[in-house]
């Protein structure tokens, strides 16, 4: 078995099963089987593995294997598991029971990452535009910038990558899932953002958020005091549960005087002295304040000049499939939000219009609770449209409350939507739930919605 009191850095010889066939899978295998490790890639779902990587795999001598979980797993050295992989799977049962250690994906590429600083980011919400905006400040600065994780390129794929690269000072900056954070060991960011923690992902961690703050939490538990932990002061999970073991820096609306960034209806501060006007800021919501706020803590430890900065947040208008806008039609503003998978996001993107809104909700439930949208749908809402298999669930929380509509299929959803809207409204798709249920992720449920929206026509019927 491979020891994980120390930091591994030597896996030559020995046996790791990888379990999950997706992108971190394959990246893992491949770094692994670099690295000198016998790998073995299964997958238990009858997936097929693009000709391209399967190649790849095949010249690694890495076996691969899918539609099952064969026993050879139970003769490995180390497993290295998915992050959809539940801790209550059959198949990670066995493997705990033959103690056999299991890490993630994450906590594998950490093994191999060379000298360089590292940016991990984490939150129920707000991840990927606060990674994205980290890597567009940083990639224009004196390091060799790579950015992935949960997002885009996996990690193990970042380090392959940067081992080919030059001796320019490197600098990663990833987005973090709870799920990632599951199963790390010795990963330890030099900057660790929490952004939120809100209800999601219940169906996971048994309906107990303190499971949730736990996974979340584990970003910081390898820092010391020579590392930055930055978290949202408004967040009284957050608040109470500060760890005490490395420099930490607040943001958030409160006056908490400790924040070197504080936010006024016109301005963003750096020690009470203006940093940059409101209205220069390209992203839209006030929650992408708090974002930009926990970006510019991290740019600010790092010394990034201010100039640079403010260019950057003058140019970035945030992230697809985030509040994205996708066009005007007969006076309406058609917004995709497809990346809205929970409750509180939804709220976020409500809160970021003035103007009446048709909205589409639905997709999978995560074990949300909806009761929690009726303020903002109150408030922001002239109809819902909606769909998936939640849309009974959601149909009985805004019954009677707000006016509504139900659609067998997206393409219908606008349709219904453009029916619904006038000359000034917004149509928003914000889902607020998983899109696994009519679609391969949100990533393609938000690519058909513009595909929808840019096909339509004419006027209305």
């Amino acid at each position: 078995m491979i020891d994980l009191s120390i930091l591994p850095v030597k896996v030559s010889g020995q046996k790791v099963a990888v379990l999950g066939a997706g992108r971190s899978g394959i990246a893992a295998a491949l770094l692994l089987a670099q690295n000198g490790a016998d790998v073995l890639l299964s997958d238990a779902a009858k997936i097929d593995i693009p000709a391209q990587n399967l190649k790849k795999l095949q010249e690694s001598n890495i076996v691969v294997e899918t539609g099952y979980h064969s026993d050879r797993i139970l003769a490995s050295d180390l497993v290295v598991i998915s992050p959809g992989i539940p801790g209550n799977a059959a198949v990670v049962k066995k493997i705990e029971t033959a103690k056999i250690p299991i890490v993630s994906e994450i906590e594998t590429a950490f093994w191999f990452m060379p000298e360089a600083q590292l940016i991990a980011v984490t939150g129920s919400n707000g991840k990927t535009t606060t990674t994205s905006l980290l890597y567009e400040i940083f990639k224009g600065s004196k390091f060799k910038t790579f950015c992935g994780g949960n997002i885009g390129i996996p990690f193990a794929s970042l380090i392959a990558d940067s081992l080919q690269d030059s001796d320019k000072p490197k600098m990663f900056i990833l987005e973090i899932s709870s799920f990632q954070l599951e199963r790390i060991v010795h990963f330890h960011p030099n900057v660790a953002i929490i952004l939120n923690v809100t209800d999601d992902h219940m169906d996971r961690y048994n309906h107990d958020i303190r499971l949730y703050l736990q996974a979340k939490l584990k970003i910081c538990q390898n820092q010391d005091m020579k590392d930055l932990y930055i978290y949202f002061d408004d967040d009284t999970l957050l608040k109470n549960n500060l760890p005490t073991h490395v420099q930490k820096r607040p943001f958030g609306f409160s006056k908490n005087p400790q924040m070197q960034f504080k936010t006024t209806t016109e301005s963003i501060t750096k020690n009470g002295r203006p940093y940059i006007d409101r209205n220069d800021i390209a992203l839209l919501g006030e929650h992408n304040v708090l974002n930009i706020m926990a970006a510019l803590n991290t740019a600010d430890f790092y010394n990034v000049p201010k100039q640079h900065v403010v260019e950057v947040l003058k140019a970035f208008k945030g992230i697809e499939h985030r509040l994205e806008f996708v066009r005007t039609l007969e006076g309406v503003d058609y917004y995709n939000d497809s990346k809205a998978t929970n409750v509180e996001s939804v709220k976020y993107a409500l809160k970021s219009f003035n103007r009446p809104i048709v909205i589409i909700l639905g997709g999978r439930d995560k074990d949300s609770d909806f009761t929690l949208l009726l303020p903002e749908l109150k408030k922001h809402v002239k109809r819902a449209i909606l769909i998936g298999e939640a849309s009974l669930k959601i149909e009985k929380v805004i019954d009677g409350i707000i006016d509504f509509s139900r659609a067998d299929s997206l393409e219908n959803a606008v349709a219904i939507a453009r029916k619904s809207s006038k000359t000034g409204d917004i149509v928003l798709l914000a889902p607020a739930c998983a899109s696994f249920d009519m679609f391969d992720n949100y990533e393609h449920r938000g690519k058909v919605f513009k595909e929808i929206v840019n096909s339509l026509t004419g006027t209305k019927e």
